[in-house]
């Protein structure tokens, strides 16, 4: 099996250029290739990142080393099973409630 999505900095470099021409495709070039050392930094992370780039009409290329990706999704725990017995039994009362809002009462 294959890791997706597959790498394709090229192909996001130039998707980069295209839409910010006023960035320096080298400059990115570079903050991409430091980005892309760290061992926490996937292929799909990269992607993200550079795209909200993009869609920052203030943002740079340096930018993208600025802030260290997302911290806190690693620090949270995930939720124990009390939580989702929790949100079950609130679904199953949600559903079998008696309709209080019968419109043909009075008619």
């Amino acid at each position: 099996m294959t890791d997706l999505p597959r790498p394709a900095t090229h192909q996001l470099l130039q998707l980069a250029a295209a839409c910010r021409p006023d960035w320096s495709i080298d400059q990115l070039r570079e903050a991409v290739a430091q980005v892309r050392c760290h061992d926490d930094m996937s292929f799909g992370r990269l992607l993200v990142a550079v795209a909200q780039l993009i869609a920052d009409p203030v943002a740079e290329p340096p930018d993208l080393l600025a802030a260290p990706p997302e911290l806190w999704r690693r620090r949270r725990r995930p939720p124990g099973p009390e939580i989702a017995q929790r949100g079950a039994a609130a679904a199953r009362a949600a559903l079998h409630r008696p309709d209080t809002t019968d419109c043909t009462e009075g008619t």
